[in-house]
């Protein structure tokens, strides 16, 4: 499963390695590819609820649309804050 993306923007080398550290760690990555901006992170399917969260969450912590994830949403991953909500919005324990 191919997820294409807009790339963040990094503004320090370790900006760069924290966020494709955290896609290569997540279960079902296979492989990450860019063309120009564009980002096309390569996923194992099915994707598990647990990556979709992490997903969300790099999403959100570097400032990109979670408009690619949308086919992601199901009835186990609906309850997300993160699918509605910026980082900054989210009350604390939600």
């Amino acid at each position: 499963m191919i997820i294409s993306f807009e790339g963040p923007r990094f503004f320090a080398p370790e900006d760069e390695e924290q966020f494709f550290g955290w896609l290569h760690s997540l279960p079902e990555y296979k492989d990450i590819r860019g063309r120009g901006t564009t980002l096309d992170l390569d996923l194992a399917y099915p994707v598990s609820a647990d990556t979709v969260r992490q997903l969300l969450v790099v999403f959100r912590r570097w400032c990109l649309d979670p408009t690619p994830l949308h086919h992601l949403r199901s009835l186990e991953t609906d309850s997300f804050a993160l699918w509605d909500t910026s980082l900054r919005e989210v009350p604390p324990g939600a």
